[in-house]
């Protein structure tokens, strides 16, 4: 049997510590305690990470935000639409279509008493009732115009390219309710009127688009208006006056005076 003594082990010194084993012992106690303050075993949540059953409920109860749109720009925006006046009507007249709230013979009869002191004498004049001085009220005009011998088609409607309208030619106010044409009483008995009209562009005949108004007994006169009671459109106009064998024209322009 062996003796207890076999199984002993020596005493030993112990020396001093080493310093490189403290350093080193040392820095291993810090990083473990670095470790345990960042926890890098824990993980990060990612971006894209679902969102747990608690943040989808409170997802779903929330109302969906709108996505605004992309910013107006000056191309994006609307802008209202510009609509034109309407145009000034022309000839022909459509009979039977009656304009409300223009003034025909019946409406300037106070202005048509001014005209008849030209009666007997070679002109054109027009009545109108406003706008056309301060208030909406009676007006008229009158121009006395040389009358030439002329054939049964008109002579000074046309227009050649780049020529004045009414250059050269006796002028009276635009947009009249009636137009009255002035003649010597010795002409002729009961004379007939026809006429024509342009704006420099187009060439209308005034057939079946007027109609001569009562002249309450003035010789030497005859007003003419619209079938459809409109304003006549400014424009050239030439007006032949026929008594028999002997046809006189009479060319002014509607315009806007002074």
């Amino acid at each position: 049997m062996a003796h207890d003594e076999d199984y002993e082990i020596p005493p030993s010194r112990l020396g001093r510590s080493s310093p490189r084993r403290a350093f080193a012992a040392g820095a291993v106690v810090v990083a473990f305690l670095g470790l345990a303050i960042v926890k890098p075993w824990a993980g990060t949540t990612p971006p894209d990470r679902p969102s747990t059953a608690t943040e989808t409920e409170t997802l779903t109860a929330r109302p969906e935000a709108s996505t605004p749109g992309p910013a107006a720009t000056p191309a994006s925006v609307s802008r209202p639409m510009i609509v034109p006046p309407p145009p000034e009507p022309g000839w022909p007249a459509e009979a039977g279509v009656a304009n409300a709230g223009q003034g025909g013979a019946t409406q300037a009869a106070e202005a048509l008493g001014f005209l008849a002191v030209h009666s007997g004498t070679w002109g054109v004049g027009n009545v109108g009732v406003g706008p056309r001085m301060l208030r909406d009220e009676p007006w008229y005009d009158w121009t006395a115009v040389v009358p030439e011998a002329s054939t049964e088609t008109p002579g000074r409607i046309a227009t050649w390219p780049d020529t004045s309208l009414c250059a050269g030619y006796p002028t009276i106010y635009d947009r009249p309710s009636v137009v009255a044409v002035t003649a010597p009483t010795d002409f002729g008995p009961d004379p007939r009127l026809v006429g024509w009209w342009t704006d420099g562009g187009n060439v209308a005949s005034l057939a079946g688009s007027i109609r001569q108004a009562p002249s309450a007994g003035d010789p030497g006169i005859a007003y003419l208006e619209r079938v459809d009671r409109a304003p006549w459109p400014p424009g050239r106009y030439e007006f032949h006056v026929i008594a028999g064998e002997r046809t006189v024209a009479l060319t002014v322009c509607l315009t806007r005076r002074g």
